[in-house]
């Protein structure tokens, strides 16, 4: 299939760009994803090649208490497109946050969790509606100064 070597050739171009992230996610359904982001774009993979997708999010509405983002999903293997409003209640030291994912004639997951940034790393925990607790870590890539 296309997307592994895809993945791949963005990983390795991503390295070098700015603005870039990258993170792990695991479930206990047994679902692992890899994750590489640059500005608003991120391509999820599934370690089991079963689902990957490419994100394009945007913040609509951001003040210090609340966050509003609204991310658009295109999966590969389903050749589906899902949107998915994340709003953020944000803390002094760590941000909770609830989201639902749904299309057209779709009404899937929704989920809850904590964030908590700690220098460039970004450490989470939730629980969605399949009763599967995820938990992650996603590193930022720091500006290079010139």
């Amino acid at each position: 299939m296309l997307i592994r070597p895809f993945f791949l050739f963005f990983i390795l171009i991503n390295t070098f760009c700015f603005g870039q992230k990258f993170g792990w996610e695991g479930r206990t359904n047994g679902k692992e994803f890899l994750k590489i982001g640059f500005k608003n774009f991120e391509l999820r993979y599934r370690t089991n090649n079963s689902e990957n997708r490419l994100s394009f999010s945007q913040k609509i509405w951001k003040d210090k208490k609340v966050t509003l983002k609204i991310p658009l999903h295109y999966k590969f293997e389903k050749e589906i497109t899902t949107l998915e409003p994340k709003l953020y209640f944000n803390f002094e030291k760590f941000k909770l946050w609830m989201q639902k994912e749904f299309w057209v004639n779709l009404n899937s997951l929704a989920a809850i969790g904590v964030e908590s940034p700690f220098e460039n790393y970004t450490f989470y925990a939730g629980w969605d509606t399949s009763e599967t607790f995820r938990f992650g870590l996603s590193y930022k890539i720091k500006k290079q100064s010139k």
